[in-house]
């Protein structure tokens, strides 16, 4: 066995990603369909989803965005990985996602449905992470603000919202 990390592109052949309209590279590795699907205020759903999602050196950040359901990120390989969340009530929490758990990082992190969601790779060329979503996601489950939309309801946190969204 080597310790030494797959490079970025050998990732991205290997594990079959693809761009991701957020930024970054993602697959979809799972979703249920043993099981019938389970009514939600928005329709029916699958019970569970899962992806794959990289952030990369020339991709670094996932813009904000909140879902309906449930999600767990769990780290794998590369460079941490920092969440930016706002929850509902306007508290922020910065989250790392990495391999040095002296220093503060965790291998998994728990986002409530309705909290706005962010991440970036501060540095490095890639960092890989899955999600697991329940019930499954689903497109129109998505809600992408405008950073105008996010201003509004956060102008305490227009530093972050300015660095992960797009401009109007």
């Amino acid at each position: 066995m080597t310790d030494a990390l797959p490079g970025k592109r050998e990732l991205i052949e290997r594990l079959g990603l693809d761009g991701h309209f957020e930024g970054g590279y993602f697959r979809q590795t799972y979703k249920t369909d043993h099981r019938e699907r389970i009514p939600t205020p928005r329709g029916a759903r699958t019970t569970m989803t899962a992806i794959y999602y990289m952030l990369t050196g020339d991709s670094p950040r996932d813009l904000f965005h909140t879902k309906a359901s449930e999600g767990i990120q769990f780290f794998h390989l590369g460079a941490p990985v920092t969440y930016h969340l706002i929850h509902p009530d306007g508290r922020y929490e910065a989250v790392v996602l990495g391999p040095d758990l002296a220093h503060g990082h965790v291998l998994q992190l728990a986002v409530r449905g309705g909290v706005w969601k962010a991440a970036e790779l501060p540095q490095g060329e890639y960092g890989l992470v899955s999600e697991v979503v329940a019930p499954g996601w689903e497109m129109e489950d998505m809600v992408l603000p405008t950073r105008a939309e996010l201003l509004t309801r956060f102008p305490q946190h227009a530093a972050v919202i300015t660095r992960l969204t797009d401009p109007d």
